[in-house]
This record gives C-alpha cells, sequence and structure tokens, in this order.
C-alpha cells in the first residue's frame, strides 16, 4: 500500500461554508484596473466646476496654553487616610 494522500476540503465537501486554502477567492486581482464605464459613472458625471465642500472635522493642530499648570487641588484639604481592617 502506498502513502496515502491528503485531500483537499474542495475534494471533501461542496457545501459552500468551507473554502479551499488553493482556490484564490479574490474578486479582483491587484493587476486590475478600476472599470471607468460603469452605470454609477453614466448616471453620476463629474461636474468640474463644483468643488466639493470641506470638512467639518476639526483640525489636528494644536495650540499649547500660554498659561502655566497650576498644581492646586480642587478640595480644601487632601488628607490621606488610611482604611484599617475590621476584626
Amino acid at each position: 500500500m502506498g502513502p496515502l494522500k491528503r485531500k483537499c476540503i474542495c475534494d471533501l465537501c461542496s457545501c459552500g461554508r468551507h473554502h479551499c486554502p488553493h482556490l484564490p477567492t479574490k474578486i479582483y486581482d491587484k493587476t486590475e484596473k478600476p472599470c471607468l464605464l460603469s452605470e454609477y459613472t453614466e448616471n453620476y458625471p463629474l461636474y468640474h466646476s463644483y468643488l466639493p465642500r470641506e470638512s467639518f472635522k476639526p483640525r489636528l493642530e494644536y495650540q499649547k496654553g500660554s498659561i502655566p499648570m497650576e498644581g492646586l487641588t480642587t478640595s480644601r484639604e487632601f488628607i490621606l487616610t488610611t482604611l484599617w481592617a475590621l476584626k
């Protein structure tokens, strides 16, 4: 008896839930370019006279405050209390 050959999942099951690691499952290859002749580009042409609006997101420019930070607490007294175990 010869050596046992392992069977691939595509040979054993055809339910659709299992995917063969040997077959590519990508819809598009990396070499494919986007289609410029689609129904979307026909129905919604690009208007060059209109510019897109500016983003509503705030800009990421951080402005450091000129006033130095005070090292004061908001409570009148800061007392470190310890917890004692009850016997």
